[in-house]
């Protein structure tokens, strides 16, 4: 805002460099899914040191229609222990796969005591419907079935506008 002030003072045009585009938020989405059939590796509390990896994938399943069924895959690498409390701090990346909208991808720094549950992981990105998404997503994982509570927002991009040129109305 301060740059952009200095340069209209100074008679310099600001305006979008070519190729980028402003978004601005249309909608959001919450999709309540339940992991089913999971198959796990290296879980958390079995190892613990700095460098120990655990993961898994399963199946999730949505409420609402028109999402429908898909995958979860999630890896994570112990990153730091302490034994009191017994904590784990890991960094994790999960993506979901659901094949009628497209694709999720999850990132967090995850701090867990032994015998809780419960995280929560950022949105990164996606692909088709879910491109240019942000939002998070809430892991519970007792009692069973696993659950995830995605919750979207949904940006438009508005077009690309090269400099010198007015903005389409």
């Amino acid at each position: 805002m301060v740059a952009s002030a200095a340069f209209a003072l100074m008679g310099v045009p600001v305006t979008a460099s070519p190729g980028t585009a402003a978004t601005r938020d249309v909608g959001t989405e919450k999709l309540y899914l339940t992991v089913t059939g999971a198959a796990q590796y290296g879980y958390p509390f079995t190892s613990k040191k700095p460098g120990d990896e655990f993961g898994g994938s399963g199946k999730v399943s949505e409420r609402n229609t028109g999402v429908g069924d898909g995958k979860f895959s999630y890896y994570c690498k112990i990153t730091a222990v302490s034994t009191a409390p017994n904590t784990l701090t890991s960094i994790c990346h999960a993506a979901l796969d659901l094949p009628k909208k497209g694709q999720i991808m999850l990132e967090a720094l995850v701090t867990q005591k032994a015998g809780t549950s419960g995280f929560r992981m950022a949105v990164t990105g996606g692909t088709n419907d879910y491109e240019f998404v942000r939002g998070h997503a809430d892991f519970t994982e007792t009692p069973p079935p696993a659950r995830i509570v995605v919750s979207l927002v949904h940006p438009t991009k508005t077009p690309a506008v090269a400099p010198g040129v007015a903005a389409p109305r």
